[in-house]
């Protein structure tokens, strides 16, 4: 007779004693990401708002790492949806948060600053995260090894493309002529530019839907509790802290950097 324990370790969804402790790795890992992030924005403010010509520099030496950056945070977030009790409530508290940001910046407008952030890496993270909330059972069923081949395969497939100025597709231009620029915004959101929208930080869907989901599948190994056990330890706390508080930190940043670099104009010039 099978016992229960032999069954769900066959099912490749099933959570594991093992794997209900937290991976203090994955927050030191979204710490990191946080704060190459901060570092970021710090010089895209000087270069694009500040117009500092040291800024311009800084941002152009980093651009380079923007994408890696957020790729981090978006395949981090797909692991820990794996692992999160409700994806759901999630996904609507980074959504709530999404929309802040963009009232946030569209506020901004009034003190001649012009960054809206209409489909930034929060938006992107909130309709993933609800994409995958129904899918979680269902994916859970298939094997982790040939999703995370797929989801890869697919990712590699459109990113180069998107990053050359293509439409978030990228096989070919066969698809780029049938969608011309659009004010269409859930085909501006999916990954198709537009002439009429804009967003100082996007992320769409496509092709980072893939990255996320690539990172759903890795989260079965975590799910299941075959990460190392070394990676339950600690090994860095501040990181940690930064990635515990990763969604608070990321909204206070940068009005708390805008703040910082206006004072210092106020009184360095």
């Amino acid at each position: 007779m099978t016992s229960r324990t032999d069954r769900r370790q066959k099912t490749p969804g099933a959570a594991l004693p093992a794997a209900r402790a937290r991976y203090a790795l994955l927050d030191e890992l979204r710490g990191a990401a946080l704060l190459c992030m901060v570092v970021y924005h710090a010089f895209y403010l000087l270069a694009d708002v500040f117009h500092s010509a040291a800024g311009h520099k800084l941002q152009l030496a980093a651009a380079p790492a923007q994408p890696f950056i957020a790729g981090a945070f978006i395949l981090i977030s797909g692991i820990c949806s794996r692992l999160s009790r409700s994806n759901a409530k999630r996904g609507i508290k980074l959504l709530a948060a999404a929309l802040l940001l963009t009232g946030g910046t569209y506020a901004l407008r009034f003190f001649g600053v012009d960054e809206l952030i209409t489909f930034g890496v929060l938006h992107f993270l909130a309709v993933a995260i609800l994409l995958f909330a129904p899918l979680r059972r269902a994916g859970g069923k298939i094997p982790a090894a040939p999703q995370i081949v797929c989801f890869a395969a697919l990712f590699v497939t459109t990113v180069g493309p998107f990053y050359r100025g293509q439409p978030g597709f990228g096989f070919g231009h066969a698809v780029w002529l049938r969608f011309p620029y659009t004010a269409f915004w859930p085909l501006f959101c999916l990954g198709f530019p537009s002439r009429t929208l804009d967003s100082a930080d996007y992320i769409p869907l496509i092709p980072w839907l893939f990255l996320f989901f690539a990172g759903t599948a890795v989260g079965i190994y975590a799910r299941q509790g075959r990460f190392p056990k070394s990676w339950i330890r600690p090994r860095c706390k501040p990181l940690g802290w930064l990635g515990r508080h990763s969604l608070l930190l990321y909204l206070l940043h940068q009005p708390a950097l805008f703040l910082l670099f206006a004072l210092w104009r106020a009184f360095f010039g």
